[in-house]
């Protein structure tokens, strides 16, 4: 392989994890154009949207290369996303001989993964906290602890099967409010809406919908524009399982 075409093939794959990680694009197409600036690439363009990345740039003897990327699914993981950032830099100030750039990329993403339980400790704690702020009881809250351990493994397992966010959002509303409507029935939890808010925090799209404003401020509408679409159908779906749940179940909470 010639040095274009592993700078290339750096370049696109730093960019495609790092938005699977959960980056934003302006900030990734401005570190894609800064590490071929920094190995003396010229004619860089590069078109990407969430799910795709098409970058094309000629060597300084002007010989043309591009490299296309389907981007994985979005994943959020603010330390894979911190060590990317790191790379990104380094190799702009240091520019590495290309041949080793693809086993920086793999070091680069050797970062401590937490066990399980530790994960679904720390939703606890959060959504528990954010349940006594809303002003719930310490029924709510075990109920809202409880609900998140469920959701937690369904997450995961809708995860393995790469099921689209807007159904599998719908579907995880759905079996929140309807076994929020349970506890309440039985008298383990107190306040409906509370716990049921209190859920909500765990799947609403809050880190997709900063980055889509930000895209539009940045004058990437187009990106944008459909990050706000696709942000407002996944929050549709939320409305629409916790409706559904309502529909079948509202009948043991008394409102």
């Amino acid at each position: 392989m010639s040095d274009l075409e592993y700078i290339l093939d750096f370049v696109v794959n730093l960019g495609g994890r790092m938005l699977g990680t959960g980056a934003n694009l302006e900030r990734v197409n401005d570190t894609m154009n800064r590490i071929c600036l920094s190995y003396n690439l010229n004619s860089i363009s590069i078109f990407s949207l969430s799910r795709t990345i098409i970058i094309s740039a000629k060597s300084p003897g002007n010989i043309p290369g591009t490299r296309q990327i389907a981007v994985p699914l979005v994943v959020t993981h603010l330390e894979k996303l911190r060590r990317l950032n790191q790379l990104s830099r380094k190799v702009c100030a240091e520019t590495p001989p290309p041949h080793t750039l693809a086993g920086l990329l793999d070091k680069a993403e050797e970062v401590k993964e937490y066990p399980l339980p530790v994960i679904i400790l720390g939703y606890m704690i959060a959504l528990a906290s954010m349940c006594k702020i809303f002003g719930g009881s310490l029924g709510d809250m075990v109920s809202a602890d409880i609900i998140t351990i469920i959701l937690s493994g369904i997450t995961r397992q809708l995860g393995r099967l790469c099921l689209n966010r807007i159904i599998s959002n719908a579907l995880c509303m759905w079996i929140a409010g309807s076994l929020a409507a349970l506890f309440v029935f039985t008298g383990i939890g107190e306040h409906y809406p509370i716990i049921i808010i209190t859920c909500s925090m765990m799947i609403l799209p809050g880190i997709p919908l900063v980055n889509a404003v930000r895209n539009i401020f940045c004058g990437n509408e187009m990106n944008g524009i459909l990050e706000i679409l696709k942000v407002m159908l996944e929050t549709m779906a939320i409305v629409a399982g916790f409706c559904t749940s309502i529909y079948m179940f509202g009948g043991l909470v008394q409102w």
